[in-house]
């Protein structure tokens, strides 16, 4: 039976005897997807799980290669197929991520399983703020 852990029986004991476990709730398998633009200059790396027909983002990264030690802010958005660009999460201030602080790192989320749906073959993009380039990973 699918979901449920076998019965354990006793050696030497009827069936009636015997102690049967709960069913158990399968745990979803995480997917991690990366995306690069601009050269590698920009990164997106995503967290998210399958859910039927929608996929539910646990946790969103942006990265951005400044160059410079300039404090820059970013976002991620997503469209559906046939759907306007929405915004995921507002503009939130990256920080550096290396020790020469040329390198900036913002994320959204933690690894659990309670994030925002969306439907499959999505496309999701982190934007850095005064950037038109934006990286983009598609949720099969």
């Amino acid at each position: 039976m699918a979901g449920l852990a076998a019965a354990v029986l006793v050696s030497g004991m009827a069936s009636a005897d015997a102690a049967v476990s709960a069913p158990v709730a399968a745990k979803p398998t995480s997917i991690r997807v990366v995306g690069h633009a601009g050269g590698g200059m920009y990164d997106v790396v995503l967290r998210y799980h399958k859910s039927g027909s929608a996929r539910v983002v646990e946790w969103v990264f942006a990265g951005k290669n400044t160059r410079s030690k300039a404090a820059v802010s970013a976002r991620w958005v997503y469209t559906a197929p046939g759907a306007p660009m929405r915004v995921g999460a507002g503009w939130r201030k990256a920080t550096a991520t290396n020790s020469g602080d040329t390198w900036r790192g913002v994320s959204w989320g933690d690894v659990g399983y309670n994030g925002l749906k969306i439907p499959k073959n999505s496309r999701l993009c982190t934007q850095f703020k005064g950037s038109s380039t934006l990286a983009c990973v598609k949720v099969k």
